[in-house]
């Protein structure tokens, strides 16, 4: 008994091996689900990063195109002397704003960076040459004699030397004003200042993109490492369930159809259910071979009586057991004949030959004056041929008579696996079948089959 608890005690516990796998599921779910967000931030930071360097770079060229296209309307209007030129210039300084919005824009994103200072440098220089801008083309106002001053150019005031310059002198001077050494000067600087805004646009969306993408690639190898550990951990808990669960039932089931006590193995919850069952069992054993000789067995033929009959038909599973009803041929010519005491010995010989010819796992049971039920337990429909060669090799040792007891035959039905598991109604079919064989000469066996149920087989 304490050997057995030990048993039971060594066994893992199904429901504590289930809280162990569903906690450490739901931890690897739980790493897996942070990893991936973790990698879907890292991406989304490296988009954002890309997006926004686009964004400022696009803002760096709007101030250098603006810078420009003032320059050539300037330029324009300084050669030409067409009002529109001076009407763009105004129109983008006044009202378009490209370089100021640009700035702001960089301000608004990166706001106290190398970036931002470099393009307010540039501002301030484009700024600066503004005001030669202005002083040119307020020259070539002056030349051509108009009156009406532009607002933001109505503090530019010439100097009384150039004032006193001739119109052609006032265009000659405003050109050269804008496209001096100087002027170029300012220009440079001003793509000086916006290339360096660049240059420092990509150092801090290069240390963006560098930093999200060792993480992404940190991010990564955890998420392999956590995914392979996902996988050997569903493989142990595949193994675990198959080796504590599903294979200790099957095995189970099988000791059950062979009769037999059940190994004790698998989860401790299971080795204790296999264990009481064992214990049921081998009390359920013991009451069959503790009944009473007399109550269970046939006093006469030592083979089960029908009380022992109507005990064993009720414990075993039906769909895989075969009943056999015997019943001796013309055996009441041997007792007219030869008298009961013969009679009784020809009753024992047919017992005898009936054990010797079954399984020592087979039931053998006298039900009435003649009348023999042998119960074949865990067989299949197979067995036909082999029940047919029983009963031809029962009916030859029953014809010898060197024991000194006259020949005699037996007829048999068979009701083989029946699906319904209903012993009362497999009974009435092996009937049907011994009554086929007795109205077709004797001596011999029928399985029951449907179509027998249509025929009137007793007088």
């Amino acid at each position: 008994m304490e050997h057995e608890k030990n048993k039971i005690d060594s066994g893992l516990s199904l429901r504590a091996t289930f809280i162990a796998m569903f906690i450490i599921t739901i931890s690897i779910a739980a790493v897996l689900l942070g990893l991936t967000y973790r990698t879907l931030r890292s991406f989304h930071a490296l988009s954002d990063a890309t997006e926004t360097y686009i964004v400022l770079e696009d803002a760096a060229e709007d101030l250098l195109s603006a810078s420009d296209y003032l320059t050539e309307e300037a330029q324009c209007f300084a050669v030409l002397g067409d009002i529109k030129h001076l009407d763009n210039y105004i129109n983008e300084s006044e009202v378009i704003c490209r370089r100021e919005r640009s700035v702001a824009t960089i301000e608004n994103i990166l706001p106290d960076s190398p970036a931002l200072a470099e393009i307010k440098n540039a501002m301030a220089e484009s700024v600066s040459l503004m005001d030669r801008e202005y002083y040119a083309m307020r020259l070539v106002l002056s030349a051509l004699g108009i009156s009406d001053i532009p607002e933001c150019m109505k503090d530019v005031s010439l100097t009384a030397e150039d004032e006193a310059l001739s119109p052609e002198a006032k265009f000659q001077l405003s050109a050269r004003m804008l496209h001096d050494e100087e002027y170029y000067d300012h220009k440079s600087l001003i793509r000086d200042h916006l290339s360096q805004c660049v240059e420092e646009l990509k150092s801090v969306t290069f240390a963006t993109r560098d930093k999200m993408q060792n993480r992404m690639h940190v991010d990564l190898v955890w998420l392999i490492i956590m995914v392979a550990l996902e996988t050997v951990f569903v493989l142990i808990m595949l193994w675990l369930m198959t080796t504590l669960g599903i294979n200790p039932i099957i095995r189970a089931v099988e000791h059950i159809k062979q009769d037999q006590s059940l190994p004790i193995v698998g989860a401790n919850e299971f080795r204790y259910l296999a264990n009481t069952y064992n214990v049921m069992y081998s009390a359920y054993k013991r009451s069959i071979e503790n009944l009473s000789f007399k109550a269970s067995h046939d006093e006469l033929t030592g083979a089960y009586n029908r009380a022992g009959y109507d005990l064993i038909k009720s414990s075993f599973d039906l769909s895989t057991t075969a009943i056999l009803l015997f019943d001796a041929d013309k055996f009441k010519s041997i007792n007219d004949n030869f008298g009961h005491e013969v009679g009784d010995k020809v009753l024992q010989k047919i017992a005898k030959v009936l054990k010797a010819n079954f399984r020592s796992d087979d039931y053998v049971c006298r039900i009435g004056g003649d009348e023999f039920v042998v119960m074949m337990v865990h067989v299949d429909e197979s067995v036909r041929h082999m029940i047919e060669n029983k009963v031809t090799q029962i009916n030859r040792e029953l014809e010898k008579t060197e024991d000194g007891t006259p020949a005699i035959s037996l007829s048999a039905g068979v009701s083989l696996c029946h699906r319904n598991n209903d012993s009362q109604e497999m009974f009435h079919e092996a009937d049907i079948a011994l009554y086929h064989v007795k109205d077709n000469g004797r001596r011999g066996c029928c399985f029951y089959e449907p179509g027998m149920r249509q025929k009137k087989l007793k007088p």
